[in-house]
C-alpha cells in the first residue's frame, strides 16, 4: 500500500533503532507490503512472523517481484547468510534494506512515529460486539465536516492498523481506529501505537472466552484502551448499562463520558419503534435535553447503541447535529453484518460475519422483530461461536434457550458445538416453550435438507463465527429462492 506522505529510509531507521546495510539514507520507502502475493513492484517488504509461517522465507521473492527493499530480523542472518550478504553488498542495485531485532515492531514502531509528525485527532474503538459497525458510524459523520482517516474493514490488529496509519497525511483532522484482541495486552499495544486520545468500549460480553478466566479479565484486557487517556487528557466512553462499566471506571481512574438508554447520562437515547425491516427511530439526548430524533438506517435494537456512541463522539468533537443525524441515518452497512435481504421467496437477515452470545442473542431479537412485523416463520440457522474456551457448550445450551424463549418457530444448527443450541431449545419446549428444530453436523448435510425446511413467506437469520463462513448457506438461500422464482 502507499504511504501517503515517504519516509526516508534514514528516518526509518531512526524511529525503529534499525541499522541501514544497504541504500542511501535519503532514499524513500514509497509503499508498504507484508505479503509477498499481493506485493507490488517498488513495494518495501516487512516480512512478518505468524504461527505457521515466516516471511523471512520470501525475501528473495520479494527482491524478484520488484522490490524496493526490505527489513529483517538481525536473529535471521545465520539462516539466510549467502542471500543476505549479497544482496545488501549489491550498492548498485539500489536496494534499501535495514536491519532490526524485531519485525513486528518495526512495523509497529514505523508507523507510531509516522502518525505522531501530523496534527490528526486519535480515536479508538473497541468492544465485544458492535466496534466496526461504530467505526464506520463515527467516519462516516466526521467526514461531513473534517478530513477522516479511518482504519478499512475489519484492519483491527497490529499490522491492520499500522498499515492504516500510513494513510494518514498533513491535512488529515481525524484517524479512527478499531482495535481488535485475542488476548491480554493486546488492546493496550494498539491503543499506544496510535497514542489514542479519545477512546470507546462498545460493551463488554463474552467473546473470546477461550483466552480469558472470566468476564472480568475481558474488560481489564478492554479497558487497556485507556493507558494513554491520562497523559493525552483524553476521554473514555463507555455503555453505561453494561455490567463491567463500573469496574472499568474503577481501574482505569480516567475522565469518561457514558452513554445508553433512556435514563440522564451524558448522551442517552429513547427508541421511537421500528420498521419492517427492524430499523429503529429513536431520539437522542443530552443529558436531559432532546438533541436530535434519528431513523437508524441498521436493523436491530442493539444498534441504537452503537449509534448513540457514534453521536455522542461526534458531538463530543464538534460536528453539528444535523451532519450527525444525517450521517448515522446514511452509514453503509459491510457486507454480512445486519443486512436484511429480501428475495422472491422469504427475507433473509445476514448476520453472519462473527457470532458470540451477545450478538446471536441480539441477532435473535431482530429476527422475532421482523418477523412479527412481517407475519413470517421466524427461522435461525446458527452456526458454531467459536473462541468461548471451556464455556463454550454452556453459552451455547444458553443461547438455544434464548431461541426458545423468543419463541423462535424453527431452529437449525450447524457444526460441532451448535448441537448443544438444540440442546438448550429442546429444553425449553419440553416446556411447552419453542418450536421446530434441526440439527447437522456440517454444512453440506445441511444443504441437502434446508430447501424442505424453509418455506415462502419465511424471515430467516443466519449467523455464526467467521470461520463458519455461513455466507455459503446464503448463497444456497438466494439461488433456491431463484429456482423457485423460475419455476
Amino acid at each position: 500500500m502507499k504511504i501517503k506522505n515517504k519516509i526516508m529510509l534514514g528516518l526509518a531507521a531512526e524511529w525503529t533503532g534499525s541499522l541501514i546495510k544497504s541504500g542511501d539514507a535519503e532514499s524513500c520507502i514509497e509503499s508498504i507490503s507484508t505479503d509477498t502475493r499481493t506485493i507490488m513492484r517498488g513495494d518495501y517488504f516487512i516480512p512478518i512472523k505468524g504461527e505457521n509461517f515466516d516471511g523471512h522465507d520470501f525475501m528473495e521473492d520479494a527482491v524478484r517481484k520488484g522490490a524496493s527493499g526490505f527489513v529483517y530480523e538481525k536473529g535471521k542472518k545465520s539462516e539466510y547468510p549467502k542471500f543476505l550478504d549479497s544482496i545488501c553488498v549489491d550498492n548498485e542495485a539500489g536496494y534499501l534494506i535495514l536491519e532490526t531485532d524485531n519485525t513486528m515492531d518495526f512495523i509497529k514502531m514505523l508507523a507510531s512515529n509516522y502518525l505522531i509528525q501530523f496534527n490528526a485527532g486519535i480515536i479508538g474503538i473497541t468492544g465485544s460486539v458492535g466496534k466496526t459497525t461504530t467505526k464506520n458510524m463515527v467516519a462516516a459523520v466526521l467526514s461531513k465536516k473534517f478530513k477522516t482517516v479511518s482504519t478499512p474493514g475489519n484492519f483491527n490488529t497490529e499490522i491492520g492498523i499500522s498499515k492504516s496509519i500510513f494513510n494518514v497525511g498533513p491535512e488529515t483532522d481525524y484517524f479512527v481506529a478499531e482495535l481488535g484482541m485475542r488476548g491480554k495486552n493486546q488492546i493496550g499495544s494498539l491503543a499506544e501505537i496510535i497514542n489514542v486520545e479519545i477512546a470507546a468500549i462498545t460493551a463488554v460480553g463474552d467473546s473470546h472466552m477461550e483466552f480469558f478466566k472470566s468476564q472480568k479479565e475481558i474488560a481489564e484486557a478492554k479497558a487497556e484502551i485507556a493507558s494513554p487517556l491520562k497523559r493525552n487528557r483524553g476521554r473514555l466512553f463507555l455503555n453505561a448499562d453494561d455490567s463491567m462499566t463500573p469496574y472499568i471506571k474503577e481501574i482505569t481512574g480516567v475522565e469518561t463520558i457514558e452513554f445508553g438508554a433512556d435514563n440522564c447520562i451524558d448522551y442517552n437515547f429513547i427508541d421511537t419503534g421500528a420498521d419492517k425491516q427492524g430499523r429503529f427511530s429513536f431520539d437522542l439526548f443530552k443529558k436531559d435535553r432532546k438533541i436530535c430524533s434519528i431513523k437508524s438506517g441498521i436493523p436491530g435494537y442493539h444498534n441504537l447503541y452503537n449509534e448513540c456512541l457514534a453521536a455522542a463522539i461526534c458531538h463530543y468533537t464538534g460536528v453539528d447535529i444535523d451532519m450527525i443525524k444525517e450521517g448515522i441515518e446514511n452509514v453503509k452497512i459491510e457486507e454480512h453484518r445486519m443486512q436484511v435481504i429480501d428475495c422472491c421467496n422469504f427475507t433473509i437477515i445476514d448476520d453472519c460475519y462473527n457470532a458470540s452470545p451477545v450478538s446471536v442473542n441480539s441477532a435473535i431479537d431482530t429476527l422475532m422483530q421482523v418477523s412479527i412485523r412481517n407475519n413470517g416463520r421466524s427461522v435461525a440457522i446458527l452456526g458454531d461461536m467459536l473462541e468461548l474456551g471451556k464455556s463454550a457448550a454452556e453459552l451455547h445450551y444458553k443461547v438455544g434457550k434464548y431461541c426458545a424463549e423468543r419463541d423462535i418457530k424453527t431452529l437449525i444448527a450447524v457444526g460441532k458445538l451448535a448441537e448443544n443450541f438444540v440442546k438448550g431449545f429442546e429444553d425449553c419446549k419440553n416446556k411447552k416453550i419453542g418450536g421446530k428444530h434441526f440439527y447437522f453436523n456440517n454444512k453440506s448435510d445441511l444443504v441437502g435438507y434446508l430447501g424442505s425446511i424453509v418455506k415462502p413467506g419465511d424471515i430467516i437469520l443466519v449467523k455464526g463465527s467467521r470461520a463458519d463462513r455461513m455466507e455459503d448457506i446464503i448463497s444456497f438461500l438466494k439461488n433456491q429462492s431463484v429456482r423457485s422464482r423460475a419455476f
